[in-house]
């Protein structure tokens, strides 16, 4: 009886830990906790057209977000991350054909030709959507007053 008692407690304890260590799929953390560097690019372009869409790409809980499709000066066609559509909505009216200066950063996980904006210029307008250490303004922060 004690040894099967044991071995029940054994498994029980096998079963705990191989279910704690299958959280599910992904990463549960974002570009502002990773360590390493992200190096900034900026582009000078026309912005082609926006989309509102699914973003396989996304780590939070908004399953929609706002894709920009920009054409470079150097003919290069690249799609821009903008971020939740209920959060960057208001920006993007009316930049279609629009010539736009972006800040942008990648990570390993996208696409060669996907990036995710910091900043967007356009028309005398400016949108800034993550602060100097990347963290997105529609993220719960304390210091909500600084945007």
């Amino acid at each position: 009886m004690g040894r099967t008692l044991k071995s029940l407690a054994v498994l029980a304890f096998l079963v705990c830990c191989t279910a704690y260590a299958q959280k599910g799929i992904g990463t549960p953390e974002g570009t502002t906790q990773n360590p390493i560097p992200i190096d900034l690019v900026e582009f000078t372009g026309v912005a082609q057209h926006v989309e509102e869409g699914p973003c396989p790409y996304v780590l939070g809980k908004s399953m929609l977000g706002m894709h920009l499709t920009l054409v470079t000066a150097e003919e290069q066609e690249i799609e821009v991350h903008l971020g939740p559509v209920w959060a960057v909505s208001i920006w993007t009216e009316g930049i279609e054909g629009q010539t736009v200066k972006l800040v942008a950063f990648r990570t390993q996980k996208l696409p060669e030709d996907h990036f995710i904006a910091k900043e967007l210029e356009w028309d005398g307008q400016k949108a800034v959507f993550r602060d100097g250490y990347l963290k997105p303004f529609w993220a719960n922060r304390h210091e909500r007053e600084i945007w």
